[in-house]
């Protein structure tokens, strides 16, 4: 008796077909969570094209110029070995990357002169640009100084009272009252001249009166010749 083979069509196991998810062109698949527009990154690469890590090297130049603007210009898959070494480091079209490892030196010093420019100028560099290890397609994040601080991320509620102003002490201060024409330090040095002055007369006044007093009154002269 022979045996019946019936092939059967494998299904997978799971509920339903596989599912792929879209991915929409132009999006890395490197992207962080946050959402860098591509003019920041732009800039963010035009500052670091002029520090001197790649001032010294137009090779590693050309290297970060092209896979930043091939992951701009939504062609981050077709960053690969090959097109790096054609295309930017001006190797010829037989270039074998199998058998030559220039490419993944250079990365490795790429991403060394990455460090090296964000340590060396930290200002003004809101995105942070890396190429992760085991590729070539770059990454792009905000860096902790494009970060908000809570103060600003802080929103007023509805509702609530608007904050103090603060004024000026000065203008608040009533003003002194102020004889017209002087200063106040000129006002306490006349003050002080009368007080002298009042001084001294009273002291004259006081000896002139001692004076009349110690002495004794006067005797007429006529009165005296009289008494003869």
């Amino acid at each position: 008796m022979g045996v019946l083979w019936i092939r059967l069509p494998l299904v997978a196991a799971c509920d339903g077909p596989e599912r792929v998810r879209p991915r929409r062109e132009g999006r890395s698949m490197f992207e962080t969570e946050e959402e860098v527009p591509a003019g920041r990154v732009v800039e963010t690469l035009e500052i670091l094209l002029h520090a001197p890590p790649f001032l010294r090297s137009p090779k590693l130049a050309r290297f970060l110029r092209f896979v930043v603007e091939e992951e701009l210009a939504g062609r981050g898959a077709t960053i690969k070995a090959y097109t790096i070494a054609t295309q930017a480091l001006g190797r010829n079209p037989d270039f074998d990357p199998s058998l030559d490892p220039s490419v993944r030196v250079e990365a490795g010093r790429l991403r060394r002169a990455l460090d090296d420019a964000y340590a060396q100028h930290p200002a003004g560099l809101d995105v942070r640009i890396t190429v992760p290890v085991g590729g070539y397609r770059p990454r792009f994040g905000l860096t902790d100084a494009a970060a908000p601080t809570p103060e600003d991320s802080v929103e007023a509620e509805p509702g609530d009272p608007p904050p103090p102003v603060q004024r000026d002490r000065a203008a608040t201060e009533a003003p002194r009252p102020t004889v017209a024409g002087f200063s106040p330090r000129a006002q306490a040095t006349v003050i002080a001249l009368l007080a002298g002055i009042l001084l001294v007369l009273c002291i004259d006044l006081g000896l002139t009166v001692s004076a009349r007093l110690t002495s004794g009154p006067a005797v007429p002269r006529d009165v005296a010749v009289r008494g003869r």
